[in-house]
């Protein structure tokens, strides 16, 4: 990548002039200013939507023009059908006629969950063959990677995918483990490192405060998935 402009230079013509002091400040004050412009745009480094950098507007840019990505919207429930039996009133609507609602709340889809959204949708890591392997490092990455970067996961233990039925997926993602100990049993713990009487401990592992998020995400086909399952997340 060219890391230097070509410089504007005056002419040797007019050297001695009067002028030359001023025009020699003019052609430094643009050479100057035309790196500046350069070294930003080799900064920016368009393609790392991870980077801080990439924001806003720049990253809808990028996003669309790169990666073919549109901001998503992200709806707060689901689509209700309206017409079937047992989900409308009489006289509340045309005989035979199905009607499909909208959910009226939508999450506010920030850079960061934009870029993880990104992240999920093109990360090449995993292969290109669906399986469980496949299916659990993308929803770790996703709850774990702040602006769509890479947390470097060793495990996803606390997720579990196991399949109901030929096309049903059904996700379970833990908050952590709940270790019970007894505080105050002998030899059960080293000395200074449980207080007494508190029996149990939790570890955390990947967070999973954008669960709400994932789940929709998930339901309302932002990140793509074979289209030939239902998936099922819980969070316990």
């Amino acid at each position: 990548m060219q890391t230097k402009i070509l410089p504007s230079y005056l002419y040797s013509q007019y050297t001695g002039h009067d002028s030359t002091q001023y025009l020699q400040a003019f052609f430094d004050a643009y050479n100057t200013t035309a790196q500046q412009y350069l070294d930003q745009i080799n900064n920016l480094n368009l393609p790392i939507y991870t980077n801080s950098n990439i924001s806003g507007v720049l990253l809808d840019w990028v996003a669309l023009g790169i990666y073919g990505l549109k901001r998503p919207v992200i709806p707060q429930g689901y689509y209700k059908n309206k017409g079937e039996y047992n989900t409308t009133h009489l006289n509340e609507g045309n005989y035979n006629a199905l009607k499909k609602l909208s959910p009226t709340a939508f999450y506010n889809v920030t850079d960061d969950i934009f870029k993880r959204c990104i992240t999920w949708n093109f990360y090449k890591g995993d292969g290109y063959q669906f399986n469980i392997r496949w299916l659990k490092n993308r929803i770790a990455r996703f709850l774990g990677g702040v602006n769509g970067t890479d947390p470097k996961i060793d495990n996803t233990y606390q997720i579990s995918v196991t399949f109901a039925a030929t096309d049903v997926v059904n996700i379970n993602i833990k908050k952590g483990i709940l270790t019970s100990k007894g505080g105050a049993l002998l030899d059960t713990f080293e000395l200074d490192q449980v207080p007494m009487n508190n029996p149990t401990f939790f570890k955390a592992y990947i967070p999973t405060d954008l669960f709400p998020i994932l789940q929709a995400a998930i339901n309302a086909g932002v990140l793509q998935l074979p289209f030939q399952y239902t998936y099922n997340l819980t969070l316990t």
